[in-house]
């Protein structure tokens, strides 16, 4: 008699079973985005932007994604890189550090599409002048004007690489 009732309840049970679930399964998959996004490397350049000769050419893509940005500018040099992993575990991490001018950032979490919330800190010498919030996407670098410099100017390049 208990089983005959149960079939006629049995699409009950079953959402009431559904809707415990459900929190569990989005939560999980949550953790594994989140997961993901802590495992992807970052890679940052300081490139110098000028009209001049330069000495150490930048790859075909940044060039062009440069350019673009920045047409003022007809050459950019590649004066420093720096790839890390697992950046988003520390707290505070650095584009290319020097003793003149460093870019800080601390990671502030997931954001919405996939990407991560940055905190950047410019610093020159050992004082912080602008603060900013940013969202960087995997593969879609941010280029930063940064200072004049010589007879050009600095630019940051920030990147997150989607480890394949």
């Amino acid at each position: 008699m208990f089983f005959r009732g149960f079939k006629t309840a049995r699409p009950i049970f079953l959402g009431i079973i559904g809707w415990f679930l459900l929190p569990v399964v989005i939560f999980s998959q949550e953790r594994k985005a989140e997961k993901g996004y802590l495992d992807n490397s970052f890679w940052g350049a300081l490139v110098y932007a000028s009209n001049g000769k330069i000495d150490k050419p930048i790859n075909a893509k940044l060039n062009s994604r440069l350019k673009k940005a920045f047409p003022a500018f007809q050459n950019f040099e590649l004066l420093g890189q720096h790839t890390q992993e697992n950046v988003f575990k520390e707290y505070v991490n650095w584009v290319v550090p020097s003793n003149e001018i460093n870019l800080g950032f601390e990671s502030k979490g997931l954001a919405e599409g996939g990407g991560v919330k940055l905190l950047l800190k410019l610093w020159r010498k050992k004082k912080v002048i602008l603060k900013s919030d940013l969202i960087i996407y995997p593969d879609k670098p941010v280029l930063i004007s940064g200072p004049k410099w010589k007879e050009g100017r600095l630019i940051f390049v920030l990147e997150i690489k989607e480890k394949k």
